[in-house]
């Protein structure tokens, strides 16, 4: 995966995992606040932050955003069109089945600020995926005391990704030389081959796995080396500061979609 390679390759991979986890989960409850600006802010600090000092390309950063941004507008359409009560004020009026469906100033704002709060939020696990390998992630929830089955599914489920994929693009190209995908009929039937063919794989792959696990002594613990990540307080004391800052800013720059 793109986002994976960029991960083990960044500027901020050796900066200790808590840090950056602590920047991001600490950032995104900042997003929760109902004010554009500040999401806009946290935007744009995080695209920064990738860019500039993780040396992420901006025009990978703004590809991997334009990923999420349809799911959202679908969403904002949803809330920024509504059934409107008869005699009630609206920007737009128009009829669907016998339904009144219009656009306020109100739905105006709250789509707005959901858009700039999903836009924040995207940002924040990007600024985390981009910078932290998932094993540094998983080496900071054990230290947490999470559950040990827990975080044992999610390694093999994050493996399983990754050999999923690799098999699907091999099917599809397979497929694809042989004109599975030449029109809509063969297309469909050429895509529930191949769902059914990664299910037999996962499947099978998932008992080849157990063997080896149970071969090599697994008694319900996977045990895998970990790196040491130096803290730095300064950049402890730095994120505070920038979380404080952004606290400021939405309360200097007041609420809503003003």
């Amino acid at each position: 995966m793109l986002i994976d390679n960029y991960a083990y390759s960044n500027r901020l991979k050796d900066v200790h995992p808590a840090e950056k986890l602590y920047f991001a989960m600490t950032t995104m409850a900042m997003g929760f606040i109902p004010n554009i600006y500040l999401n806009m802010a946290i935007v744009s600090m995080m695209g920064a932050l990738l860019v500039f000092n993780a040396k992420i390309p901006a025009k990978v950063f703004l590809k991997t955003l334009l990923l999420p941004l349809w799911f959202v507008l679908i969403g904002i359409l949803t809330i920024m069109i509504n059934a409107v009560p008869a005699g009630s004020s609206a920007l737009i009026k128009f009829s669907l089945l016998g339904i009144t469906l219009g656009i306020t100033q109100e739905s105006i704002k709250a789509s707005a600020v959901l858009f700039s709060r999903s836009l924040a939020m995207v940002c924040c696990l990007y600024f985390l995926a981009f910078t932290t390998p998932m094993v540094d992630i998983f080496i900071v929830l054990r230290s947490m005391k999470v559950p040990g089955l827990f975080l044992e599914l999610m390694e093999l489920v994050y493996r399983f990704l990754f050999v999923l994929m690799e098999t699907s693009e091999r099917i599809y190209i397979s497929q694809s030389s042989r004109l599975g995908y030449m029109n809509a009929g063969t297309a469909v039937r050429s895509l529930g081959r191949l769902i059914s063919s990664l299910f037999i794989k996962a499947w099978k792959d998932s008992e080849s796995l157990y063997t080896a696990l149970e071969a090599r002594g697994y008694e319900g613990e996977v045990k895998v080396l970990t790196k040491k990540f130096p803290i730095s307080i300064k950049n402890i004391f730095l994120i505070t500061s920038v979380e404080f800052l952004l606290l400021v800013f939405a309360w200097l720059s007041g609420g809503g979609a003003r």
